[in-house]
């Protein structure tokens, strides 16, 4: 029978044995685009420590690890203590920390004119600036102008990813970018049946079928508009999705048609709960078979693990068809 177990860093020292008899539940929210991975834990203070002795301090870090005994447990990473909350009957201390890459810099509001970059130049740019190493293969994709204006770093770099079909997030030290079709392209990591989760609420939703996307934008040295379409394959009958939209030649209007379509395209969208899989994270596919016609390819947008000293071990994932 496989042991749930946890491994618990403060400030780089190991922190398991001493906390293991408080620790009530941990929760780790791993998240595929634009926003931070959170680490939750409550802790039993019957004793009063964590209101005294041990009272965490923000801005300190924690690392943390999840999964079975005698198995390769999933690394959470490395989170900066953001909030502390405290609650009675019975004292239970509760430890919140956001991944650490997310740091305040890339919070602040900053106007910004990009000219003649590619979007990795500008990516890289920016995450020199944070002393972040760029991760991820980047198309090179040039862009005339472009202007952020009085936004976080944080929301520029979010919305233009999405402007050109890629995730983006912070790890660790790291400012990820990745291509979002070839990250919904790749092989499931794993397989499951019916049986294996313990819960499943899917839904599909047609009215946002699109066989095609058509970007229009006008070419000043042209003096005219021009057009760029992309087709979903996979669509026999739809409208087309028609968008307006700054370019600076047809490769990337091409570009952000696609970007567009993925994102207006018919999906199967849900929530699933797993018993407790370390192995499932944001960015990854699965497939799920014996539901019929939802049975099929899904990719993971967000994960969920938690581990509850009463309710044991759990997943909880959402996902999308791919």
């Amino acid at each position: 029978m496989l042991v749930p177990i946890f491994e618990l860093f403060y400030e780089k020292k190991n922190i398991t044995k001493d906390v293991s008899p408080y620790v009530t539940s941990i929760e780790y929210n791993d998240v595929e685009h634009g926003e931070s991975d959170e680490l939750q834990i409550s802790f039993e203070d019957s004793e009063k420590l964590w209101q005294g002795a041990w009272i965490p301090v923000k801005g300190d870090c924690l690392r943390a690890y999840i999964g079975y005994e005698a198995e390769k447990l999933l690394n959470c990473g490395i989170f900066e203590i953001d909030e502390l909350e405290y609650s009675t009957p019975p004292d239970v201390i509760t430890v919140k920390g956001l991944a650490t890459g997310i740091k305040k810099p890339l919070r602040q509001k900053n106007s910004v004119g990009y000219e003649n970059k590619t979007l990795k130049q500008i990516a890289k740019e920016i995450a020199d600036k944070h002393g972040y190493t760029l991760v991820g293969e980047i198309t090179d994709i040039r862009v005339d102008r472009i202007t952020q204006n009085k936004e976080r770093d944080l929301t520029f770099l979010t919305k233009l990813a999405e402007e050109y079909g890629y995730i983006f997030k912070i790890a660790e030290n790291n400012l990820v970018f990745y291509d979002v079709q070839k990250l919904k392209g790749a092989k499931p990591m794993q397989i499951f049946n019916k049986s294996d989760l313990i819960s499943i609420n899917l839904r599909e939703k047609t009215s946002q079928k699109y066989k095609s996307v058509q970007v229009s934008y006008f070419d000043p040295k042209k003096k005219k508009t021009v057009k760029a379409t992309a087709h979903n394959e996979n669509v026999a009958k739809g409208d087309t999705l028609k968008i307006t939209v700054r370019c600076s030649d047809k490769k990337q209007a091409i570009v952000k048609a696609k970007a567009a379509l993925g994102t207006a395209d018919t999906k199967i969208e849900g929530s699933l709960e797993f018993v407790g899989n370390p192995y499932l994270i944001a960015g990854s596919n699965i497939e799920l078979k014996g539901i019929g016609h939802f049975s099929g390819k899904y990719h993971i947008k967000s994960a969920r693990h938690v581990l509850d000293r009463t309710s044991g071990y759990k997943t909880y994932c959402e996902v999308e068809s791919c």
